[in-house]
Order: structure tokens, then sequence, then C-alpha cells
């Protein structure tokens, strides 16, 4: 069982709170500053880029914040058909449950749109097409295939990631677009309450679990780890070719594999180490198993190296 000191009606309620529509934070018609950086650079690689200039480096980090959201808006699919499959185990249960979990699903859907609509921004000013992974329904059925407890760890995971990057990294950085900043605000606000719920859901799952089926669980959850990091693979190289035909540049083959080393370690970092690394997640991790708290420490490790 893991220690917790939230509830669904607490998070209803803060939840509440916070609540936000997407026309309010992103308006239809709304113009993106592509004269400022969309994420800051512990987020993006690139920056250690000798021969990309100033400009060259900022298309490369307008291209990497739009792979970003287009990320999120990609593993949030699976997300909210966990928290419909949830919610029906509830239903003739605790109602305060379905409440925390039908809104969770739907803000979900919220944010889905709100990343969908920024791209859609994105590609009418940005100038040059930028392909991003897609497939989002075939993930969602492979992530969704794993035991329950490894999908809540992966839930988890990611939820406590997001508020490590705008709460560590976006929130106090002026020189990003104060729209992107604007934007992972509003994704914060609802999705620290979102990793509350996942605790919980976690915590209901582990209070009737072997440790064969914990340890199994650890192991799939590495897996999706490593699944996950071909995906980011494949967004890395699709980065080179959209930063040769943002700039107009002729890249040697040592200067797009350089490129494509940069952004692959940069998306690694930002949604593997971030997560697996992140204090509150080591602790949960901990409280399930040491040895698999260990195994999860030692592949983080590895991938940040």
């Amino acid at each position: 069982m893991l220690r917790l000191n939230h509830d669904y009606a607490a998070v209803v309620r803060a939840s509440e709170r916070v609540s936000w529509r997407v026309d309010d934070v992103l308006p239809t018609g709304t113009k993106l500053d592509f004269d400022k950086n969309f994420l800051p650079s512990v987020l993006a690689g690139g920056h250690d880029l000798a021969f990309l200039g100033a400009e060259e480096k900022r298309k490369l980090n307008q291209i990497t914040g739009h792979a970003y959201l287009n990320l999120f808006a990609f593993v949030e699919e699976y997300i909210q058909a966990v928290m419909v499959n949830h919610a029906h185990a509830e239903l003739f249960g605790d109602h305060t449950a379905v409440r925390a979990l039908v809104r969770f699903a739907d803000e979900e859907v919220k944010h889905q749109e709100l990343f969908h609509r920024y791209m859609e921004a994105f590609a009418q000013d940005f100038g040059t097409p930028c392909d991003v992974i897609g497939s989002a329904g075939q993930v969602a059925s492979v992530i969704l295939s794993k035991s329950p407890i490894a999908v809540m760890m992966v839930t988890c995971h990611i939820e406590i990631m997001t508020q490590g990057h705008y709460i560590e990294a976006v929130k106090d950085d002026t020189s990003l677009d104060p729209l992107f900043a604007r934007l992972l605000h509003h994704h914060w606000l609802e999705e620290s309450q979102h990793a509350k719920i996942d605790l919980i859901e976690l915590d209901k799952l582990l209070s009737t679990a072997s440790e064969e089926k914990v340890a199994a669980a650890f192991q799939d959850y590495l897996g999706l780890i490593e699944a996950f990091d071909g995906l980011l693979r494949q967004q890395a190289t699709m980065d080179v070719a959209s930063l040769a035909a943002a700039t107009g540049r002729e890249l040697s083959t040592e200067e797009r594999a350089r490129v494509e080393a940069s952004q692959h370690a940069a998306y690694r970092r930002t949604f593997l180490v971030y997560g697996m690394s992140h204090r509150q997640f080591v602790e949960v991790m901990q409280q399930m198993s040491a040895k698999g708290a260990a195994d999860v420490a030692t592949r983080s490790q590895a991938l940040a190296a």
C-alpha cells in the first residue's frame, strides 16, 4: 500500500477550482511568436551544436516544442481510455470516484484539443512541414495490453514528469514564448490533480497484488519505456529533416547524425529520465518494491549516459 494524503473528493474540489476552457487559453486564430524559443534548453536539444547558428537553433527549438506537444497528445490517447475503464469499474460503487475519474478523462480529451489546436496554428505559420510520430491508437493498444499495475506506473510517470517540467523548467523562464508557456501552465494545473488520482488508482491495484504480480509489472513498465524510447528515436530522425527544410540548409552526413543524436538524447532526458528519476516517482517505486525501484534507477542512469 502507498502512503497517500489525498482522496477523490479533495481532487474533485481542487479540479473545479483550476478548471479552464480551450478557447480561453488558445483562441481560434491565435498567432504564435516565432521570434522566441518555445522550450527551455533543459527540455530541448541542439543548443550544444556549434555548427548551428542562433536562428537555426531557435528553429530547432520550435520544432522540438511542436513535437513535445504532439507526444503529450499521443500518450493522452491511452490515458483517457484507462480512466474511462477505471470509472466503469466504480460505476455501482463509489460515486465520488466515478465523478473524479470521468472528469479526469474529460480533461485529457480537452488537453488533446488544446494541443491539436496549437499544432494547427504552428503548421499555418511556421513555413515548412514538421513531421511527428503518429499511430496513437496502435500504441495505446500495446500499452493497454500490459498489466494494469504497469499501465498505472507509466501513467504516474507521465503525470509526475509533467509537473516537474513546468515547475522546474518552464515556470520562471521569461525568455520563452508567453503563449507556449501559458499553454503548459494550464496543462500543469490539471495534470497536478491527475497525478493524485493516478496514485489512488495504483494503490487500489497494489492492495490485492502479489509480489509476483508487482515484479511482473516492473518488467512490463521497463518494456514500455524501451518501446517509447524507440518512438523518441523516430521523432529525432524526423526533426533532422524538419530542420533542413526550415533552414534551407543542406546538412552534411556528420551534421545530420549529430542533430539526431542531440535530439534523441534530449527527448530521452525529457520524457524518460525526468520521470524515472523524479523524487516523487522514485519514492512510489520504492514503496512498491526495493528491487523494482533499483532496476528502474539502473535503467534511468543508462538512458542518461
